[in-house]
């Protein structure tokens, strides 16, 4: 477990800690409440219902917390759930993928996504990775400025097809270790 950030007091402090199994349904829920308010206007609500479903089954989720390699944290300021992320490797395995970094609006620009993404980097770093990428949608303008102020560039451009007569046209951001 992750030690907490130091806060005057314990509703305050922010922690970060590996999920569990008895955790995805929370997580799952609170991806779709964050989806829901951050993506209209950037895909439509059909795909947002498509890819809610295809990435936050239980046996989507459960990857994270059982492949080797990968892991699923959680963020929370005392008992409440703030975001999450989670990662696997590449297949090369010579980067840590960080395939989902979620932070409810509330707790936007209190450096939440940035202890995630420092415990993603930890969790590289502790598997030898030379590097952490992602996947960001290309109109996602509030995540791309949040990934470079936390240290990655745009490193191509990608269309990829997911089913279902959606595609994600997305920036591939890569941060070096």
């Amino acid at each position: 477990m992750k030690e907490p950030v130091v806060a005057t007091n314990e509703a305050d402090a922010l922690s970060i800690a590996a999920a569990t199994e008895s955790d995805l349904a929370a997580v799952a829920e609170l991806a779709g409440a964050i989806w829901r308010r951050h993506y209209p206007g950037i895909i439509t609500p059909e795909q947002i219902d498509y890819m809610l479903a295809l990435g936050y089954s239980h046996a989507a989720l459960s990857r994270f917390i059982e492949e080797e390699g990968a892991g699923l944290d959680l963020a929370r300021f005392g008992e409440r759930l703030a975001g999450f992320s989670a990662y696997y490797r590449t297949d090369g395995g010579r980067e840590l993928k960080l395939d989902k970094l979620y932070v409810l609006q509330e707790f936007q620009g209190r450096g939440v996504g940035s202890r995630l993404i420092a415990s993603t980097e930890a969790a590289a770093r502790a598997q030898r990775c030379s590097g952490l990428i992602l996947n960001v949608n290309k109109n996602n303008a509030q995540a791309i400025r949040a990934y470079e102020k936390n240290g990655f560039a745009i490193r191509e451009a990608v269309v990829v097809d997911i089913g279902g007569g959606f595609v994600m046209d997305d920036y591939v951001m890569a941060k070096p270790l």
